[in-house]
């Protein structure tokens, strides 16, 4: 167990927060204020015993990666999976603009064709919408 959660009652993260309650409240404080909520803001550090970090959670509760700030390598995976699904869903190799958050993949990897490179798109194909290797 990391060393800041320590020391938690079982209530404050069993009691009060499963993953899908924390997330829940995640969405709602967000869709209520338009503003991300912050992991200060729910005096508790649940979402590390949770989720492992406070960003992972934010992800889960589909805070869009343009608005989540700190832990860039899990926003850089969850943007390589978002693209494989599209790629699975399209067929094909998804150009920019047809993936919604192209700009934020692009400011993380440098460039559209670096986004394909990292999730291995380009030397994948796709039959009836299924990945074959």
């Amino acid at each position: 167990m990391p060393e800041s959660t320590r020391g938690f009652n079982n209530w404050t993260v069993k009691g009060k927060y499963t993953q899908q309650t924390f997330i829940d409240e995640i969405k709602k404080r967000y869709k209520e204020t338009g503003v991300v909520p912050t992991q200060r803001s729910f005096r508790t550090h649940a979402s590390y015993y949770l989720f492992g970090s406070w960003t992972e959670a934010l992800i889960m509760a589909d805070v869009p990666p343009a608005e989540v700030k700190g832990d860039r390598p899990i926003i850089r995976q969850f943007i390589i999976n978002e693209v494989k699904q599209l790629a699975i869903e399209l067929k094909k190799a998804p150009a920019k603009t047809e993936y919604a958050r192209w700009l934020k993949a692009i400011d993380l990897f440098g460039s559209w064709e670096r986004v394909l490179k990292e999730a291995k798109i380009e030397t994948r194909l796709f039959i009836e919408g299924k990945e074959v290797k």
